[in-house]
């Protein structure tokens, strides 16, 4: 039964190899210069974040609050914290980037590698998306699982299938990565609770 999932899954994602929306089109060309490919062909994010106020020790124990707050999940967490380097790494995903609606539905994951190099004064955020995880639900058996590498997928390699649905996961997981490197920012400015009880004189 598996297998004929996966033959209509692929059968309905040839049908959109071609059909990409022109509302995709729009969000996509909305964003295009806002991301880059590594040279591990990653779609990555590079933030320098100026904190002057904080020393190399400072800026590096808020980053290790930051993932410890954030990234204390099954699917999320701390991979490396180096206090020498000043580097924490943490893997995480971003849950329901996009549920797409055809024979089958599929919910998509998007998950992705944060890395924060502390330095007197400032911090470099490098984020990269990696993979998306796949749930198809539909037919008689259970859901189908599958992993795929985010370059491989549309519109990173142009040539993918289901253009609407893979260029709004994209389109999404781009707005996700975005909002996380504004909230390291703010953690590591303000703190990761509020700045009243981080300033608090207790």
């Amino acid at each position: 039964m598996k297998n004929l999932i996966l033959a209509l899954f692929l059968i309905s994602s040839t049908q959109l190899v071609y059909g990409q929306s022109k509302k995709v089109r729009l969000l996509l060309e909305e964003i295009k210069s806002e991301w880059v490919v590594d040279d591990n062909n990653n779609v990555t994010y590079v933030k320098v974040i100026e904190v002057p106020s904080l020393n190399k020790a400072e800026i590096y124990n808020r980053a290790l609050n930051y993932f410890v707050y954030n990234y204390n999940s099954g699917k999320s967490v701390i991979q490396t914290q180096d206090e020498n380097l000043g580097r924490v790494v943490g893997k995480g995903f971003y849950n329901d980037v996009h549920i797409g609606q055809s024979i089958l539905t599929t919910y998509i994951d998007c998950f992705h590698i944060v890395r924060v190099d502390a330095r007197e004064g400032r911090a470099r955020v490098v984020l990269s998306l990696t993979n998306y995880e796949k749930t198809l639900v539909g037919g008689d058996s259970g859901p189908t699982l599958i992993s795929t590498d985010v370059n491989s997928e549309f519109p990173i390699n142009p040539k993918g299938y289901s253009k609407t649905v893979m260029g709004k996961a994209f389109y999404k997981s781009h707005k996700s990565a975005l909002q996380t490197l504004e909230s390291i920012e703010k953690a590591l400015k303000e703190g990761n609770t509020s700045i009243g009880i981080e300033n608090d004189d207790w």
